[in-house]
């Protein structure tokens, strides 16, 4: 919009004026040539890239060298969310590292018996406890989004944990993740893509191992392993923690079927899935409605994102240095959005 536009209801309305003394016509021109410079300016500075530092001097809010109104109301919809963002990152790089600090001391246990601490969000502590929160869980993000990292953080939880736990895992990413675990004594069964032949070993231990807890149940005339606990009996959990979970079904097809049954009978036998994998590829509808707590890491891919049932848009953060971003739907339909740690 120019604003020789204005011109000829200018002449007009002032025209009209002289001529008959109404001066309606003339005022409004008036008012809108003023407005129009107004609205250029409103507008150059609601358009800005959202690039620069967020900072808050106690009265004004800035992105980069932009002041933002001090009303909110005023404010662009991505406006809180860089802000919210900017902020966040701020305190965290400066509150962040003691509560891992504090997190690490106690072995990544949750503040509950059976949790597991998997990082934090606005409001301090996650922690997260497979057992009632899944009973199975599967993360998936890109390559280099910290899957990995979010998987060794939950075993070295559980490699801590008060309650009796065995772990049995497989490792087809050559083993880097979970090969500094394998001596330890909670730790069952560790399988890898460089040896085909352990992977096809432990998915015969597994299949044993179902029909075997189904027996101990029967015995003892319970439903669930938490019934045959109160009753004096013991068996532990067990965890069979997967890192690429397809192209270990790649390799071994055959593998589908055990794993299925693990996802379907797992919860009452005191057997739960972990999985990880890069997209929705690859797994079977079966497999995928009974691992039915979900993280989705970094920027997820929309049609992945329905797919594993989050309601809301997954968008990236910006997170401190080491940290990663991620977003958590539990077994029974609860999201929250927090940030874990990498290389700790």
């Amino acid at each position: 919009m120019q604003g020789i536009w204005f011109l000829p209801s200018l002449i007009f309305g002032g025209a009209q004026g002289f001529t008959t003394g109404n001066w309606q016509m003339f005022i409004f021109s008036v008012v809108s040539l003023g407005v129009w410079p107004l609205s250029r300016w409103f507008k150059r500075n609601r358009d800005f890239n959202l690039e620069g530092e967020v900072l808050f001097d106690g009265k004004d809010v800035f992105i980069g060298s932009h002041r933002l109104p001090r009303r909110e109301i005023f404010w662009r919809r991505d406006w809180h969310r860089f802000v919210w963002d900017g902020l966040n990152a701020k305190s965290a790089k400066l509150v962040w590292p003691d509560l891992l600090e504090s997190a690490a001391a106690v072995g990544f246990r949750g503040r509950t018996c059976g949790a597991n601490w998997i990082g934090l969000d606005e409001g301090g502590q996650v922690d997260f406890e497979l057992a009632s929160s899944g009973p199975h869980l599967m993360i998936v993000g890109a390559t280099g989004t910290g899957k990995s990292e979010l998987l060794r953080l939950l075993v070295t939880g559980w490699l801590n944990q008060e309650d009796p736990i065995d772990l049995t895992l497989i490792d087809f990413k050559g083993g880097a993740t979970m090969a500094r675990f394998s001596t330890h004594p909670r730790v069952v069964g560790l399988a890898t893509d460089l040896d085909a032949t352990s992977a096809l070993s432990i998915a015969q231990t597994l299949e044993r191992q179902l029909d075997s807890r189904q027996h101990v149940l029967a015995e003892s005339e319970v439903s669930d392993i938490d019934a045959l606990w109160k009753n004096g009996g013991r068996l532990n959990r067990q965890v069979i923690v997967i890192d690429e979970l397809g192209e270990l079904l790649r390799q071994h097809p055959r593998l589908v079927q055990v794993l299925e049954q693990i996802a379907s009978r797992g919860r009452s036998l005191g057997m739960h899935l972990v999985v990880t994998n890069q997209s929705m590829s690859g797994i079977s509808r079966n497999l995928l409605v009974n691992l039915r707590a979900r993280v989705a890491i970094g920027d997820m891919d929309p049609i992945d994102a329905s797919q594993l049932g989050f309601r809301t848009r997954i968008q990236p953060r910006k997170d401190p240095q080491n940290w990663r971003s991620a977003r958590l739907k539990t077994g029974a339909g609860f999201e929250l959005e927090f940030a874990f740690p990498i290389g700790f």
